[in-house]
């Protein structure tokens, strides 16, 4: 997460308390929910509409994730166990960056970007992963409700 400046984005300072879990998909400060789009120039107020119903859709998707990972913190052991687990290796790395401060002083802004870009990565793949479980939740129920629509009509005849 560093540009060609050299200016380094860090991640939340979570990063730098050694002992503190981290959950593995939950937004932080730079995992921000999606921000209202931009209107195109001469975009119709169908378009707007539109638009607006998406920006609602994303929030939704993202309050969703955000909640399905608070929940799994909380009440699933194979999920606690891998983030205590990363949590536990990046202190580890921490630990060994600032070790090695005197010789490596990039090391510890590479490991605080790691996680960063890890946790970035991690979150995105939980909303892709639950958009395309609405998607596939909708066409069951459409498939479904055309099997039946079917069958209603085969019987009626």
């Amino acid at each position: 997460m560093s540009d060609e400046n050299g200016t380094r984005l860090r991640p939340t300072g979570h990063a730098t308390r050694p002992g503190q879990r981290r959950p593995l998909c939950r937004p932080g400060p730079r995992l921000q929910a999606p921000g209202p789009r931009r209107l195109r120039a001469g975009q119709t107020s169908r378009g707007g509409l539109k638009e607006m119903l998406n920006q609602a859709f994303d929030q939704y998707i993202f309050t969703r994730v955000d909640h399905i990972l608070n929940l799994a913190a909380t009440q699933d052991a194979g999920y606690n166990r891998t983030a205590s687990e990363v949590s536990a290796a990046l202190d580890r790395l921490l630990e060994l960056a600032r070790a090695l401060k005197a010789e490596q002083p990039e090391m510890t802004g590479l490991v605080m970007d790691f996680e960063a870009w890890a946790a970035l990565e991690s979150g995105q793949t939980a909303e892709i992963a639950y958009r395309q479980g609405l998607r596939d939740s909708s066409r069951v129920r459409q498939e479904f409700m055309t099997f039946l629509q079917q069958q209603e009509d085969g019987s009626s005849d």
